[in-house]
C-alpha cells in the first residue's frame, strides 16, 4: 500500500477482557488506522473494576499495572484516531459492553461508532464472515486470544473482499 490518502482501509477494533463473566473488564484494546497499521494497548485496571476480585493471576494483574496505559489516555487516543468513523467489530455485544465500561469509568463518550462487520461485508452472513476470519487466522498462525491478531485477520478479510 502506498502512502496515498485515498487508499483508506476500513477500521476495526477488538477488545480482550479479564474473563467472560459479568465482573470482567478490558485488558487489551487493538484498533486499526486508515493506512492499515494496528495499535495495540494494554489497559491498566481501574480500581472501580475491582481487579483484585478478577480471575486473573497476580502476575498477569501486575503486568497490566506495570505496562498498561491509563484508561483516560486510551480513550483520548482512540477518539483521536477513530473520530467520526464507523469502526467495525465482530463481537458486537461483548466489545460494545467492554468499550462502554471503559468510557463510563471516565465519564467520556466515544467519538466514533461501533458497527457490526456484517454491515461492511454485506454479501456474507455472520457465520460465513467468522469462518473466513478463522481460516485467515489459521493460515497466518494468528492467536484468537490476541486483540491485534483479530484486527489483523479482519483487515486481511476486508482486503480479500476488495474493501480497500
Amino acid at each position: 500500500m502506498s502512502g496515498n490518502p485515498t487508499n483508506r482501509e476500513p477500521q476495526f477494533i477488538d477488545i480482550e477482557s479479564s474473563s467472560y463473566d459479568e465482573e470482567c473488564f478490558p485488558t487489551c484494546i487493538a484498533w486499526s488506522l486508515p493506512d492499515g497499521q494496528i495499535k495495540n494497548v494494554l489497559v491498566m485496571p481501574d480500581e472501580d473494576w475491582s481487579p483484585q476480585d478478577s480471575p486473573l493471576d497476580e502476575e498477569t494483574l501486575q503486568h497490566l499495572y506495570d505496562h498498561g496505559v491509563s484508561g483516560i489516555d486510551i480513550i483520548r487516543e482512540m477518539n483521536q484516531d477513530l473520530d467520526g468513523k464507523p469502526v467495525y467489530i465482530d463481537g458486537i455485544d461483548y466489545d460494545t459492553d467492554l468499550l462502554e465500561q471503559l468510557y463510563d469509568t471516565f465519564d467520556e463518550e466515544p467519538t466514533f461508532e461501533l458497527t457490526p462487520v456484517t454491515s461492511l461485508l454485506t454479501s456474507k452472513g455472520f457465520e460465513e464472515i467468522m469462518d473466513s476470519k478463522n481460516l485467515i487466522m489459521q493460515e497466518n498462525n494468528l492467536n484468537i486470544k490476541h486483540a491485534e491478531h483479530n484486527v489483523l485477520a479482519l483487515l486481511i478479510l476486508a482486503r480479500e473482499n476488495g474493501l480497500m
